[in-house]
């Protein structure tokens, strides 16, 4: 039910407007004409935006009334008309019962869907989606030279020890301290190289400050809190998953580091085929939310199908950096690389090698390639070492490091000049 206090100050913005026509610059970038909720108001804002798009100096009230509109509700709102200096309060009133609005239409949409017999499925994506189009409804409103002073003063308070860290010192100093809230990052690799054990040692890692969710497609929970308890451990995850001699002090250890971590907020998918919008609804659920891991972008489903799979993962990465941003999360996305590097004499990966689409380097903030060369040598020892490179850094600098992957525990290390260092 609408709310006549919001009602009058959407009169009283309008009025201001009609009183000193100079304020229509001002409603005009700070107000969708999808907000107003009266006829009569939505024809005024068309009306002075007809003038703006013509170039034309704001219209005054006469000019307003000369396009059609009723006088006698012209002056009833110049006589409601809020201060210049309440403006930007009256029109935030207005958004908010704009918002309101648009929540209780998806909610009735929801509810005639549910009693028609519509797909629960096909009624959360649409949903999801209307919220999404809600939560962006300003993103394309016109920034002055002030906003963006602003937006600037207002994104270090946003970050203000809010970068989530690897717990890696080569890769949070090369990405300038940590992982930015809304950033887009992708960890590539071939397979057999450790992404899903580095992409876990880094949510294991965040989670010790904030909830962590980690949609992972290609294994199970047991499977990954096997790898986990083995980092914790210094038990395999093959022994953990299928020998049935694990010694007394061995199960002693496992049930110790099994309750530590059950004490990390770290959540999981529980359904096998994921799309972004059942990523964004399962984030949705978590309090705390400090980041998301994917395991893996090409295992995403698409939210329709499309003519190539280059046209699926195109839309697949442009809806995880819209996620990152929408949430004000970093998103850390695992990623294949194709077999062009395995065919070089020099096998080291570079961002030509990412599969399926040029869209994935484009919309990332950061990408991290992984290589093992021992891989392609008849001899290995327990530690090997990992060649790194962050290829691509939209906020920082990009390096080349190693970082030391035990074998047996899936834990990584850095290195340096191929000697190990603590963190």
């Amino acid at each position: 039910m609408l709310n006549d206090n919001f009602l009058t100050a959407e009169n009283a913005v309008i009025g201001a407007c009609l009183v000193d026509p100079a304020l229509w610059r001002v409603v005009l970038d700070k107000l969708h004409r999808d907000d107003l909720y009266s006829d009569f108001n939505r024809e005024a804002y068309d009306a002075a935006h007809r003038f703006d798009l013509d170039g034309k100096e704001p219209p005054n009230a006469v000019e307003i009334a000369d396009a059609g509109i009723d006088r006698n509700i012209l002056y009833g709102c110049m006589e409601i008309a809020c201060a210049e200096r309440d403006l930007d309060r009256s029109i935030e009133l207005v958004k908010k019962e704009a918002r309101r609005r648009e929540l209780v239409t998806i909610g009735r949409l929801l509810e005639d869907g549910a009693l028609n017999g519509e797909e629960p499925d096909a009624l959360i994506a649409e949903t999801e989606r209307r919220i999404s189009a809600l939560d962006h409804r300003d993103s394309g409103q016109l920034l002055n030279s002030f906003d963006i002073a602003a937006a600037f003063y207002g994104f270090r308070d946003q970050i203000s020890g809010k970068l989530i860290k690897t717990g890696l010192e080569p890769i949070d100093s090369t990405l300038g301290g940590g992982m930015l809230p809304g950033g887009f990052y992708i960890l590539a690799a071939r397979p057999g190289c450790g992404k899903t054990a580095l992409a876990l040692q880094i949510a294991d890692n965040a989670a010790k400050e904030g909830a962590v969710l980690f949609v992972s497609l290609e294994m199970d929970v047991s499977q990954l809190q096997a790898r986990r308890l083995s980092r914790r451990t210094g038990i395999s995850s093959s022994r953990l998953l299928l020998d049935e001699h694990l010694t007394a002090g061995e199960w002693q250890a496992v049930k110790t580091a099994n309750a530590e971590l059950a004490h990390l907020p770290l959540y999981a998918n529980g359904k096998e085929g994921c799309t972004v919008l059942d990523v964004r609804s399962m984030a949705r659920h978590i309090k705390g939310l400090s980041l998301i891991v994917i395991d893996y972008l090409g295992l995403l489903h698409p939210e329709r199908s499309r003519s190539s799979r280059y046209e699926e993962i195109t839309a697949i990465s442009n809806s995880l950096k819209g996620l990152a941003r929408s949430l004000k999360i970093p998103v850390l996305c695992l990623a294949q690389l194709n077999r062009a590097s395995e065919q070089r004499a020099d096998k080291t990966p570079g961002l030509a090698d990412l599969r399926d689409s040029g869209a994935i380097e484009q919309d990332a903030d950061a990408v991290l390639l992984m290589h093992r060369p021992d891989l392609y040598e008849s001899e290995r020892g327990e530690l090997v070492f990992v060649s790194a490179q962050v290829a691509k850094n939209r906020h920082a600098g990009m390096k080349s490091f190693q970082l030391g992957f035990s074998l047996q525990t899936g834990r990584f290390i850095p290195v340096q000049g191929g000697v190990r260092y603590d963190v």
